[in-house]
């Protein structure tokens, strides 16, 4: 599994490799496709990508059991020139029935969504009875789409979010731990505060710290106090 998502994060977007992107990209693209990796063999019937962008992970997705992948996304953005979704939508209603698709995948997208509980409310009429959200969120990550990035999602609020929509559960889950989340913070100050020559210096030995502390990292889902995560994740059933 480890070497497929390897090979599906080296192949992401414009085919950039590990050795070429910046250290933060693939750190966290490894830990969102692993994700993502879970999610996989759950799929079938009819899937849904809101705010999908490029749908990077529809080929990766893809099996037998899935009968229709649906691309929603807002009226055409910088990610719409070669790759169009079937539906654009209005940023409010999700342009389709209510309960007619099975799943509902969401990757980085609710710290962009103001009203949290509207867009819940949305995405749960929209699921069939015992349809699943797939969902990701980022902990650590700079702010992003300004001003459109609102929420840093805590798992508790993430919970209490859940409730108010009448989801009948869910699972929440780190998508890095504690030494994840500290492999991810070396490597955005290096990615996006030290000129370029720095950089090049230090990589070697950024390289290092970062895969021995993303080897070392445990990912506890059993949330408590003075725990830290690199993001969250989750499956969240109508």
């Amino acid at each position: 599994m480890v070497n497929n998502v390897e090979k599906y994060i080296s192949d992401w977007f414009i085919n950039l490799k590990p050795d070429k992107m910046l250290i933060s990209f693939y750190i966290i693209r490894k830990s969102l496709l692993e994700a993502v990796t879970e999610l996989k063999p759950k799929l079938h019937g009819s899937v849904l990508d809101l705010a999908c962008g490029v749908m990077p992970y529809k080929e990766f997705l893809k099996n037998d059991l899935i009968e229709e992948y649906i691309g929603v996304d807002l009226e055409p953005t910088e990610y719409h020139h070669d790759l169009k979704p079937d539906y654009y939508w209005d940023g409010e209603n999700i342009p389709l029935n209510d309960a007619s698709v099975n799943f509902v995948i969401a990757t980085e997208f609710l710290e962009h969504y103001f009203d949290t509980n509207h867009i819940l409310n949305e995405i749960q009429r929209v699921l069939k009875p015992g349809g699943t959200f797939f969902f990701t969120v980022p902990s650590v990550w700079p702010l992003h789409e300004a001003p459109y990035d609102y929420h840093r999602f805590t798992p508790f609020a993430l919970e209490e979010h859940f409730k108010k929509s009448k989801f009948s559960s869910w699972e929440v889950k780190p998508l890095g731990g504690f030494h994840y989340h500290q492999a991810l913070s070396f490597a955005l100050w290096n990615d996006f505060k030290l000129p370029q020559k720095k950089q090049k210096l230090i990589k070697p030995f950024l390289n290092f710290i970062v895969k021995f502390l993303m080897k070392k990292d445990k990912k506890e889902s059993n949330f408590k106090n003075n725990q830290m995560y690199s993001g969250l994740y989750g499956f969240v059933v109508k």
